[in-house]
C-alpha cells in the first residue's frame, strides 16, 4: 500500500490515481482474505503445510489478477467516480 501511495502522489493524472487506488484496494482485500486462509492451514497440522504452498501461490496470483481486472472494470466499464478526492486519499498520499 505504501508503494501505491507513492505512485498516487507522483502521478499528475487524476484518472490514473483513481485506477491505482482501485487496483490496490482490490488486491489488498484478496491478499488479506487469502492470507487468513493460509494461516488457518498453516496452524492446522503438518498435512496442511503442503496445501499452504499451493494456497499461497494461488492467493498471490488471484490478488494480482483481480486487482488488474478491477482496474480494467473501473477504467472501461465504471462511471469514473473520483475516489481519491472523495475519500481524502490525495491528502494522505503527498
Amino acid at each position: 500500500m505504501a508503494a501505491s501511495c507513492v505512485e498516487i502522489a507522483n502521478t499528475s493524472d487524476q484518472q490514473k490515481k483513481n485506477e491505482v487506488f482501485v487496483e490496490t484496494i482490490a488486491s489488498t482485500t484478496v491478499g488479506l482474505v487469502g492470507g487468513a486462509l493460509v494461516s488457518l492451514f498453516l496452524i492446522s497440522n503438518p498435512v496442511g503445510w503442503g496445501t499452504v504452498l499451493v494456497l499461497a501461490t494461488g492467493t498471490a496470483a488471484t490478488s494480482y489478477g483481480l486487482g488488474k481486472l478491477t482496474q480494467y472494470s473501473y477504467t472501461y466499464k465504471g462511471t469514473k467516480v473520483d475516489l481519491i478526492t472523495g475519500l481524502g486519499v490525495d491528502s494522505i498520499c503527498r
